[in-house]
């Protein structure tokens, strides 16, 4: 009879989990170190993504003023000045301020100034050529800013408060020989909210023209001085 005491237990038994090599421990360590990794980059990439500054390009100015004398005249069609009746004096006021503080060398001639002449002087000023305009104004350049349309009701939904503008520019300057060429040009056309597809319920009509005067200042100023677009912007 065999004396169970001298039999070894087996090493493996039916049913039971094979003991685990250094090689097998090192692969799962090192697949956890992997994953870690992984895990790592990606959450400091989405937050290295959030917190970075927007990256930009910059936009030199389309046309240098330097240190000359501008003046803003705004005109606007009729149906445009009899549905909103303060808006060429506001876009005056709002382009003036904005170049004066973007383009602290030049010299904007006062929007108060612009306006009496355009309304109060009693002078027909569609009628007068630049040079007279220049000299009545006493500046070098002027620039024109024709409203061709200004609403704050969107297209197909008279309900929702959106605002669209189309405008064109022209700057002309004071010369010896009368100019019929601007010496600069261009076309502005946008929408205001610039993110929004349908319009908004929920703001005051008086607020919106302001915010779109501003905005309309903004596009039209920055063709005269440098600035810095986002590229996001610029996709968009």
């Amino acid at each position: 009879m065999r004396d169970n005491r001298d039999v070894k237990p087996s090493a493996f038994r039916l049913g039971a989990p094979a003991p685990l090599g250094l090689g097998d421990i090192t692969r799962k360590h090192a697949m956890r170190l992997v994953i870690a990794g992984a895990f790592i980059f990606s959450t400091g990439c989405q937050a290295a993504y959030l917190f970075a500054p927007d990256a930009t390009e910059k936009v030199e100015a389309e046309y240098e003023i330097g240190e000359d004398s501008m003046a803003i005249l705004v005109w606007a069609d009729q149906s445009v000045r009899d549905e909103y009746p303060q808006v060429r004096s506001q876009i005056c006021r709002s382009l003036t301020h904005h170049l004066r503080e973007r383009l602290p060398d030049a010299k904007m001639i006062d929007a108060r100034d612009v306006i009496d002449f355009q309304e109060d002087s009693g002078m027909d000023w569609t009628r007068m050529t630049n040079n007279e305009i220049c000299a009545e104004l006493e500046c070098d350049y002027v620039l024109r800013v024709d409203l061709n349309e200004f609403t704050t009701r969107a297209s197909n939904t008279p309900h929702l408060h959106k605002a669209r503008f189309d405008a064109s520019l022209n700057l002309f300057g004071k010369s010896e020989r009368e100019q019929i060429e601007a010496l600069y040009q261009d076309e502005i056309r946008a929408i205001y909210p610039p993110d929004s597809k349908h319009g908004a319920y929920d703001i005051d009509e008086r607020d919106l023209i302001h915010a779109t005067v501003e905005y309309f200042s903004m596009l039209a100023g920055r063709k005269f001085y440098p600035y810095e677009l986002r590229l996001e912007e610029k996709r968009s």
